[in-house]
């Protein structure tokens, strides 16, 4: 069912699909709204506002020096879901794991598993720091991340305006062509590489990422009826062992871990009480050792 939820979830993020064919945005109040997902502003069907264009719009603006409201919304949703945005809710990862379905060569990433500190870079340069720092003369900053390397913009933004709207044809130039090679390379290495874009560029689930521990939503497991098959942790695509670190930073909670264990060890858990009840437990059973 998770590939019909984000087809779903892709769906009702770009909703306004007859503005594919008018070359236009939306511009309705549904903008002033941030989506969950990597989504841009500029998608003629965008039902929403990408949450990491719209922070990096109001970091760079002269008027404001922090935005309390989309910072608090990705907080928000952090707390209450962690990467599972990732894994059910982003159109863009759903996009590479589409891709990544193209029958071809596939190679692990378990190897490049520095590579994944690279998205918090990006999250502090390119989102945080440029934005704010990296001004003109009036104060204004540019949305770096979103203007020199994410390739939704290209792909949903760019690409389908630029077909239909004969002006905005004329306006491309070194910049899209740019960004246009970086699309392609995402396109190229999702097909070799399970969600490569996800695991080491996204600032958005690297955001998503640092939350994932405390999130509300979490994977628990039965260490009384694990096996110790190591099933789990060879079905991980994101390179996760569920039995060292069930809530990974890099667990986007696509629950392939719990249909594959033949124990029934894993399950999902929602609300507080998880790891304190692991506490209890411990504590009861060295409390009846110590009786003993």
């Amino acid at each position: 069912m998770r590939g019909w939820i984000q087809a779903g979830a892709t769906l009702l993020t770009n909703i306004h699909l007859p503005n594919f064919f008018r070359g236009g945005i939306y511009q309705g109040k549904g903008k002033s709204v941030c989506v969950p997902g990597l989504n841009c502003y500029s998608c003629p069907a965008a039902s929403g506002a990408c949450p990491i264009g719209s922070f990096q719009a109001v970091v760079g603006s002269s008027k404001f020096g922090f935005s309390y409201y989309i910072t608090g919304f990705l907080i928000l949703l952090g707390v209450l879901l962690g990467r599972f945005i990732c894994g059910f809710l982003c159109p863009f990862g759903w996009l590479q794991e589409l891709l990544h379905k193209i029958p071809s060569k596939k190679l692990s990433t378990k190897k490049l598993k520095p590579l994944t500190y690279l998205k918090y870079i990006i999250l502090l340069l390119a989102v945080v720091l440029l934005p704010a720092l990296a001004v003109n003369d009036v104060g204004m900053g540019d949305p770096f991340f979103c203007k020199y390397i994410c390739p939704q913009g290209v792909l949903e933004g760019a690409i389908p305006l630029s077909l239909v709207n004969e002006g905005i044809r004329a306006a491309l130039g070194t910049l899209f062509v740019q960004k246009l090679f970086i699309l392609l390379a995402a396109v190229a290495l999702s097909i070799l590489f399970y969600r490569p874009f996800c695991k080491w560029i996204c600032p958005l689930g690297a955001f998503y990422a640092l939350l994932n521990k405390i999130s509300l939503l979490e994977i628990k497991m039965d260490e009384q009826k694990c096996v110790s098959c190591g099933k789990c942790a060879a079905s991980c695509k994101m390179d996760v062992d569920v039995r060292k670190t069930p809530n990974h930073a890099e667990c986007i909670r696509c629950g392939k871990c719990i249909t594959a264990c033949p124990a029934e060890a894993l399950c999902f858990h929602y609300g507080f009480g998880s790891s304190h009840k692991k506490k209890e437990q411990q504590t009861n059973e060295i409390n009846m050792e110590e009786q003993r």
